[in-house]
C-alpha cells in the first residue's frame, strides 16, 4: 500500500497522478481542436438555458495519436458553473484563444499536468484558506 499525504508544504507527487491515470476510470479526451469543448457541451451536466455546468467534471486529455498515460496527459478539473456556449467555437471568436483552446495545446511527451477550468464554488472557497491556485512552471 502507498499513501500520499497532501498538505500546504507537501504536494501531491507525480506517482499519485500516475496511479490515477493508470486506473482508467475517467473519460479520456484527445487534444484535437474542438474535442474538449465538444465533450464539455455534450457530456457535461449542462443547464440548457444558461449553458453552465450543473456538476463538476474530471477527465484526462491526451495528445492526439498517443495512447497511455506514460506518453503524457492533462488531468482536467472543470468546476460546476463553468460556461460553455456551444459544442464548437463561434466564428466571431475564431482568432481569440480561450481557456479551452489552451488545454488543447500540444502535450509534451511524458508531461503530467493538472488544469482547472472555472471558479471554485463559493461554499468550497470559504473552506479553502489557500487563496486560489498558483501555477508553477517546473519545466526548467
Amino acid at each position: 500500500m502507498e499513501t500520499y499525504p497532501v498538505t500546504e508544504s507537501q504536494h501531491l507527487p507525480p506517482a499519485a497522478l500516475r496511479h490515477i491515470a493508470l486506473a482508467g476510470p475517467l473519460d479520456e479526451i484527445c487534444n484535437a481542436p474542438g474535442s474538449v469543448r465538444h465533450h464539455l457541451f455534450w457530456h457535461g451536466w449542462r443547464d440548457k438555458e444558461t449553458n453552465k455546468l450543473g456538476k463538476s467534471m474530471l477527465f484526462f486529455i491526451y495528445q492526439t495519436g498517443r495512447h497511455g498515460p506514460q506518453n503524457g496527459f492533462r488531468l482536467c478539473v472543470v468546476h460546476q458553473g463553468y460556461h460553455v456556449t456551444s459544442p464548437t467555437k463561434d466564428e466571431s471568436d475564431a482568432g481569440k484563444e480561450d481557456d479551452i483552446d489552451r488545454v488543447e495545446r500540444p502535450i509534451a511527451q511524458g508531461l503530467m499536468e493538472v488544469v482547472v477550468l472555472g471558479e471554485v464554488p463559493a461554499w468550497a472557497a470559504e473552506e479553502d484558506d489557500a487563496g486560489g491556485v498558483e501555477f508553477v512552471d517546473d519545466s526548467s
